[in-house]
């Protein structure tokens, strides 16, 4: 079976760069009964690459759509956060309670939808074209933050993250046709 049999049916791959900058957050690591740690920043500023793959339904001038990162990297600035555990039983993190934490942002990433931990993101979108080659996209826009220390924390944990999500309004056109 063809999806030249779907023309209203298309899948397509593609690049993204991506940005995440805001203020103050606090990043957990992989859920655990046993962990309630956080790294505590007061700004992140995180950077991107992924290879993504999506896909979208047209009917007439419409296209609703999906698209999700598949493999990325990620850099930024060197930031420090505070390690805080509120709880009376110390783990290996011991010697960095309370105190600042070097990390950046975690640099080989993939699957950022499906899997904890990971930098990227992931949209739904509903696409009019007003013209063949200019349109109007409204969407939501998930993402996935992370951050990566250089010392193990408690649990093993090195990995921090936190996960947002955001709508948009854009203007589309194709590169390409």
């Amino acid at each position: 079976m063809s999806l030249s049999n779907f023309p209203w049916f298309r899948v397509g791959w593609g690049i993204r760069a991506w940005g995440y900058y805001a203020g103050r957050n606090d990043l957990l690591p992989k859920s655990t009964a046993l962990s309630a740690d956080t790294l505590k920043f007061g700004r992140l500023s995180s950077s991107g690459v992924s290879f993504l793959l999506g896909a979208n339904v047209r009917i007439w001038r419409i296209d609703l759509g999906a698209n999700t990162d598949l493999a990325g990297i990620a850099f930024g600035i060197k930031r420090g956060g505070l390690y805080t555990k509120p709880s009376l039983f110390e783990g290996a993190g011991a010697p960095y309670y309370n105190d600042y934490v070097s990390s950046n942002p975690s640099t080989l990433n993939a699957l950022p939808l499906l899997v904890d931990r990971q930098n990227g993101q992931s949209e739904v979108y509903l696409r009019y074209w007003i013209t063949d080659r200019l349109g109007i996209k409204l969407g939501y826009t998930y993402g996935q933050v992370a951050y990566s220390t250089e010392v193990k924390l408690d649990n093993g944990h090195r990995r921090f993250s936190k996960t947002y999500g955001m709508p948009f309004a854009s203007i589309a056109f194709p590169l390409y046709n």
